[in-house]
C-alpha cells in the first residue's frame, strides 16, 4: 500500500532532523516525505534535509485554504483561551487538514513526530492491506469532551490512539472534516474554528486530532483498522539527548524497541547534559540568528508550493 509521509517541524528540532530523515529512509516505506514546516525559518533546515530529492518542504500556512497561525491565533484570542498554544493546535489541523490539500495523492498517509526514530521495519498494513492503529494507555477527558460535541461520539474504546504516529486514511479524514462543518450547533467559520470554539479554553490541553481520528473510525470503520502496541520508548533524551550514537540506536533496535523519541526538554546524565545544554542554547540563540541574518541578506530557501 503506498503512502507519503507528513512531519510538522518547529524550529526547535530543525538540527535533529537531519537525523530523523536518515532512519525514516531506511526502515520506512513512504512515497514522500513531506517536512511542514513555517516558510521563512525553512531557509535554515539541514542542508541534507533541503537536497533530499525524497523530502518536499512545504509551508505550513499555505497548504490549506485559510489555515494559517494567524487565524488560529485569531480565533484563539476570540474565544479568550487561558493558554494559547498555537503551535500545538496549528500542527494538529495541519495532519487533519492535509487530506483536502492538493499533496495529499494517496489513499493513506502517515503522520509521524520530528522528535521520533524508528528503529527497525515497521509496516503500516497487514497482508490484507488493512492498516494498523498504535495504541497507548492514557486518558483525558477534555479530548472526549470536545469529540462528543464535534461528532457525537462518546469514547468506547479503552485505549488510546495517541501514539508519536497514525496512519490517515484521506477519504475518512476528509468525512471528519465534512461532519465537523455541518455540525450547526458549534459556531465557526471554518471546521477549525469549530473545533477551538467546542474545546474548553481554561484547559491546556482539550483537543487530539488523533484521538479525534481514532474513535470516529472505531464507531464508524470498526472493521477496517488493526489494533496493536509497538514497542516504543518517549525517554530517548534520559540518554545521551540528541547526541545519541548510531550505535546505541543500533543496540536498541536488538532489543525488540521499534521506535525511540526525544523530548528537547528530557536531560541525560552528565557529560551529555552539556551537550543537550548547547543543544538548547544553539536552537534558541545561534540557529535563530543564522535565520536572521539570512532574511536580512535575503537568502532563503524557498519551499515547494
Amino acid at each position: 500500500m503506498n503512502y507519503d509521509i507528513i512531519i510538522p517541524v518547529a524550529f526547535r528540532d530543525y538540527p535533529f532532523l537531519k537525523k530523523v530523515i536518515y532512519y525514516i529512509e531506511n526502515f520506512l516505506d513512504a512515497d514522500h516525505i513531506y517536512i511542514i514546516t513555517h516558510y521563512d525559518m525553512s531557509c535554515c533546515l539541514p542542508s541534507k534535509v533541503k537536497k533530499n530529492k525524497k523530502c518536499i518542504i512545504l509551508d505550513e500556512n499555505k497548504i490549506i485554504p485559510d489555515l494559517t497561525s494567524q487565524k488560529v491565533y485569531e480565533y484563539m484570542l476570540k474565544y479568550k483561551f487561558k493558554s494559547p498554544r498555537i503551535g500545538w493546535f496549528l500542527q494538529q489541523f495541519i495532519k487533519m487538514g492535509f487530506a483536502l490539500s492538493n499533496y495529499c495523492k494517496n489513499d493513506y498517509y502517515l503522520s509521524w513526530d520530528a522528535d521520533t526514530i524508528p528503529l527497525t521495519h515497521i509496516d503500516f498494513f497487514n497482508k490484507e492491506g488493512d492498516p494498523y492503529f498504535s495504541m497507548k494507555y492514557e486518558h483525558n477527558q477534555p479530548y472526549f469532551d470536545t469529540i462528543e460535541k464535534l461528532l457525537h461520539i462518546t469514547k468506547i474504546n479503552e485505549h488510546s490512539y495517541i501514539a508519536e504516529h497514525m496512519m490517515f486514511n484521506k477519504r475518512i479524514m476528509q468525512e471528519i472534516i465534512t461532519e465537523i462543518n455541518k455540525n450547526k450547533k458549534i459556531k465557526g467559520e471554518t471546521w477549525f474554528d469549530k473545533i477551538l470554539y467546542a474545546t474548553d479554553p481554561n484547559e491546556e490541553s482539550s483537543f487530539s486530532e488523533f484521538e479525534t481520528y481514532g474513535n470516529y473510525c472505531f464507531s464508524n470503520y470498526p472493521n477496517l483498522y488493526n489494533e496493536r502496541q509497538l514497542p516504543s520508548f518517549r525517554c530517548g533524551g534520559f540518554i545521551q539527548g540528541r547526541f545519541i550514537s548510531n550505535r546505541i540506536l543500533k543496540n536498541l533496535g536488538l532489543y525488540n524497541l521499534s521506535t525511540i523519541s526525544f523530548e528537547i526538554y528530557h536531560i541525560p546524565p552528565f557529560p551529555w547534559s552539556l551537550a543537550s545544554w548547547w543543544y538548547n542554547k544553539y536552537t534558541k540563540y545561534f540557529k535563530y540568528k543564522e535565520y536572521v541574518i539570512k532574511k536580512k541578506f535575503n537568502i532563503t530557501y524557498y519551499p515547494n508550493q
